[in-house]
C-alpha cells in the first residue's frame, strides 16, 4: 500500500482537483463513498474566509491489492488518529481503473480532510511522509498484503518500536529485502503526467520492459525489443547515466535503469559491453532454467505469494470506526426471573407451590427475553434497510440548503441582524467615549469584518452609510436577505433538475412510504422482503393498502366483504 498526501492551497480553488477526483476521464468508474464535491467546495470557501493558507489535505490510498470496505474505513481511521482530523467529516472517493502488472489492484481511494478541524486546530503535518509509510506498512501487515519497501523503512520500524508495536516492526524488518539500500522509484508523478501527454503510459511501459527482461536471454535482445515499444535508449547528460526517449519526438520519458529495475552501475556496464560488441547473455543461477514467452501463463504470473501473518499482531492498537446511533447491546441477557427460596421447615405443599411459582417466573422471563430480542432484531433490520438505501444512492449529491429556514427571507434577515446589530451598537457606544479611541477602532474593525464575511461589501451599497444611517442599515439587510434566498433557491432548483436527483427523490418518496408503513404496522415479513428486494416489498405494500382501502369503503356503505 502506498499512501501519499498533498496540502491544497485555499486561494487556488478546488476546480482542478475536483475535476480529476469526481470526473476523471481515465477511470472505469468513480464512486463517492462519503461526503460530496459540495463539501470540498464549502471547505475551500471557509478556508478563504478565515484567511487560511491551506483548505484541505488530499490523501491518496493506493493498495497493492484491493481492500474491503471495512479495511478502507480502518485505514482512514488510522490516518485520522495519526494526523488529527475527523474521519466522519472527510470526503472519500473510490476510483477503479486497471493498473499495468497489478490485476488484483484496480482500485485506489482519494480522501479530502479539512486542514482545520471543528475546534480550530490545524492538521498535524510534521514528518508526514514517514508517518504515512508507517500506516501503509501497518495496514499491509494487518491485511495480509506483501510488504512494500518504502523510502523511510528504517525510520518506520524504529517509530513502531518506540510506540510499543514491536511485533509489527519485527515482521516488516524480516520481510523487507535489502533494508539498508535506498529505494528508487521507476518514475516520478511529473514524469508520468509528461509521458501521458506524449501518449505513453509509463506504467504499461515498465510492465512491458519487465516482460522483456523475463523473456530475453541477453541484454542485447532486451534492448532490441524496445523498438517494438516505440522507445529507445540514449546516453544522458551525467556520467554513466542512460535515459529512455520517445522515438516519435525524441523526448525524455524516464531513467533507463529505473524503468528496467536495475542498479545504475549494473545497467551502465551492460550497455557499455553491448556497445563494445561483448557477449551480454544473462547468466542463469544454479538450478534455474530459461523461460519462454509461450510457457508464460496468467495463472503463474498473477498468483499471489503466500503470506504468513504473525500471530501476535497488535490489533488492539489499531483504531476502529464505530457506527453512530446503533446501541451496543440489546439488554436481553440482563432480564432475570425472581425466585422464591425454599427452606427445610416448609411443608411439601408449600415447597410445591414455590417450585410452581419459580417455574412460572422462569417462563415469563423467557417470554420477555424472546419479545425483547424480536423487538431488537426488528429495530436492527429497520436500520439495515435505511443503510442499504443510503448506500445505493450515495453517488447522488447532497441536497443544498435542505433546511427551509435557510431559504426563508425573514430567518436569514434575523440571523444577519443578530450578528451585525450588536457589533454596530457596540461601535456607537465606544464612539461616545472620547477617551477610548483604541476600543472604538477595534469595534469598527469587528463590524467591518462581519460585513465582509457576510459579503456586504458590494458596489450596490457604496453610496449608503450602513454604519451611521439606520435606514441604510435596514435596507441593506433586507436586500441581502433577498439576495441570499434567491441564490439558495437557484441552487436547490439546479439540484432538483439533475436526472440522478430526480430518480433519487422518487425512490426516496417510495422508500419513506414503505419504511413508515413497516414501522407503523410492525410487519416482519414485509421487512424481510424489503431487505431482499425493496421494489417487490413496495408493490406488496401497495396491494395490501388497496385491499385495506376497499374493505374500509365496503364497511362504510354497509356491505359485508365476501358476502
Amino acid at each position: 500500500m502506498i499512501i501519499s498526501s498533498e496540502p491544497l492551497i485555499a486561494s487556488r480553488g478546488c476546480g482542478e482537483t475536483c475535476d480529476h477526483v469526481f470526473r476523471g476521464s481515465g477511470n472505469e468508474s468513480i464512486d463517492v463513498i462519503q461526503g460530496s464535491e459540495f463539501d470540498v467546495m464549502q471547505t475551500f470557501d471557509e478556508a478563504r474566509d478565515n484567511h487560511d493558507k491551506y483548505a484541505v489535505c488530499h490523501f491518496k490510498i493506493n493498495p497493492k491489492r484491493n481492500i474491503t470496505h471495512e479495511q478502507m474505513l480502518q485505514s482512514v481511521s488510522m490516518l485520522a488518529m495519526e494526523f488529527g482530523f475527523d474521519p466522519d467529516t472527510c470526503t472519500i472517493v473510490r476510483h477503479r481503473k486497471a493498473k499495468a502488472g497489478e490485476p488484483d489492484a484496480d482500485e485506489h481511494y482519494h480522501l479530502y480532510a479539512s486542514w482545520r478541524n471543528s475546534a480550530g486546530k490545524c492538521l498535524d503535518s510534521s514528518y508526514m511522509r514517514v508517518r504515512q509509510e508507517k500506516i501503509s506498512r501497518t495496514c499491509e501487515v494487518l491485511f495480509g498484503h506483501d510488504i512494500v519497501k518504502g523510502r523511510h523503512q528504517v525510520a518506520v520500524i524504529r517509530q513502531l518500536r518506540d510506540e510499543g508495536k514491536a511485533d509489527i516492526a519485527d515482521y516488516i524488518e524480516v520481510h523487507t529485502p535489502d533494508l539498508s539500500e535506498p529505494v528508487q522509484s521507476a518514475f516520478t508523478a511529473i514524469q508520468h503526467q509528461s509521458a501521458l501527454r506524449q501518449g505513453v503510459n509509463l506504467g504499461k511501459l515498465r510492465q512491458s520492459i519487465r516482460d522483456l527482461r523475463i523473456t530475453s536471454e541477453s541484454f542485447s535482445e532486451m534492448v532490441e525489443g524496445l523498438s517494438a515499444l516505440g522507445v529507445s535508449i540514449q546516453k544522458g547528460e551525467k556520467a554513466n547515466t542512460y535515459i529512455i526517449v520517445n522515438n516519435e519526438n525524441n523526448k525524455f520519458l524516464g531513467s533507463a535503469n529505473r524503468l528496467f529495475e536495475m542498479k545504475k552501475g549494473e545497467f551502465a556496464n551492460l550497455f557499455e559491453a553491448l556497445q563494445q560488441g561483448k557477449d551480454t547473455t544473462f547468466a542463469l543461477s544454479e538450478g534455474e532454467s530459461p523461460v519462454n514467452a509461450s510457457e508464460m501463463t496468467g495463472e503463474k504470473i498473477l498468483s499471489p505469494m503466500p503470506q504468513v501473518i504473525p500471530e501476535r499482531t497488535l490489533l488492539s492498537s489499531v483504531p476502529q470506526l464505530t457506527t453512530k446511533g446503533i446501541p451496543s447491546g440489546n439488554g436481553v441477557s440482563d432480564i432475570k426471573a425472581d425466585h422464591f427460596a425454599m427452606t427445610d421447615s416448609m411443608s411439601r405443599e408449600q415447597k410445591a407451590s414455590i417450585a410452581f411459582q419459580n417455574e412460572e417466573a422462569n417462563r415469563k422471563a423467557s417470554v420477555e427475553k424472546e419479545t425483547l430480542a424480536n423487538q431488537q432484531k426488528f429495530a436492527d433490520d429497520l436500520l439495515q434497510m435505511m443503510s442499504d438505501f443510503d448506500k445505493k444512492w450515495k453517488h447522488v449529491p447532497k441536497e443544498p440548503f435542505s433546511d427551509p429556514a435557510s431559504r426563508n427571507r425573514v430567518k436569514v434577515r434575523e440571523k444577519h441582524e443578530s450578528i451585525l446589530k450588536p457589533l454596530r451598537t457596540r461601535y456607537h457606544v465606544e464612539r461616545q467615549k472620547w477617551f477610548n479611541g483604541s476600543s472604538t477602532r477595534k469595534a469598527l474593525q469587528e463590524f467591518n469584518n462581519a460585513l465582509k464575511k457576510l459579503r456586504y461589501e458590494r458596489d450596490d451599497f457604496k453610496a449608503l452609510d450602513i454604519l451611521n444611517n439606520e435606514s441604510d442599515f435596514l435596507y441593506c439587510m433586507n436586500w441581502m436577505a433577498d439576495f441570499y434566498v434567491a441564490g439558495r433557491e437557484r441552487k436547490l432548483r439546479e439540484w432538483q433538475t439533475d436526472n440522478s436527483v430526480k430518480s433519487y427523490l422518487k425512490a426516496k418518496k417510495d422508500f419513506d412510504e414503505l419504511y413508515g408503513y413497516i414501522q407503523k404496522t410492525g410487519d416482519v415479513e414485509l421487512l424481510r422482503n424489503a431487505l431482499k428486494n425493496p421494489v417487490y416489498a413496495f408493490q406488496q405494500m401497495r396491494k395490501t393498502k388497496d385491499i385495506e382501502a376497499t374493505m374500509t369503503a365496503m364497511n362504510r356503505v354497509g356491505i359485508k366483504p365476501f358476502q
